[in-house]
């Protein structure tokens, strides 16, 4: 039996630091993919959000409103990055009586508006945009229908490189949509 007959049972070091190169070449390259995976995702989280909220104001008035008067509403303040949800008949978002749903959105994801770019506008339903420093309010009737007519709300994240849209038909549809660049 001879020494070189032996078989080798081992990774030598020099190929242990070429597999560890190569580890280190892949997670290289997957780092900037995943971070931008996650700002999709997230963006695309809080637009699923808010077009939850805006199908429970929509079935709210439509199993709860015998008339075509609005007594459940979503409130947009743009500037704010927030909006407040009336979802019970004897809510008020003047004295916060009632059941009031608030929705505030993080620091890095919300209306253009708080982030200082105006284009597109944050939320237009109707002929009605939102204007500065102000708010929107969008309700419906019996039948689910919105009151002020078919609208968007336009959602960003902090640098503007993904935007992605809410869209609210004049029949009442809700759908999300990227948008193109």
């Amino acid at each position: 039996m001879d020494l070189f007959e032996k078989r080798r049972k081992a990774f030598t070091f020099i190929e242990l630091i070429v597999v560890i190169a190569i580890i280190i070449i892949l997670a290289g390259i997957g780092i900037p993919f995943t971070s931008n995976v996650i700002a999709e995702r997230s963006l695309y989280n809080a637009a699923t959000q808010v077009q939850q909220d805006i199908l429970l104001i929509q079935n709210l008035a439509i199993t709860h409103s015998s008339d075509n008067a609005a007594r459940f509403r979503i409130r947009f303040y743009p500037t704010q990055n927030r909006y407040v949800i009336e979802a019970s008949e004897d809510a008020n978002l003047v004295t916060g009586k009632g059941k009031l749903i608030k929705r505030q959105f993080t620091s890095t994801i919300g209306f253009p508006l708080f982030f200082g770019k105006n284009v597109p506008d944050s939320v237009v339903f109707g002929v009605k945009s939102c204007p500065p420093s102000s708010y929107l309010d969008v309700s419906f009737n019996n039948s689910g229908v919105p009151h002020t007519g078919g609208g968007h709300i336009n959602l960003i994240n902090k640098s503007g490189s993904k935007q992605i849209k809410v869209i609210v038909s004049l029949i009442g549809r809700v759908r999300i949509e990227w948008v193109k660049k």
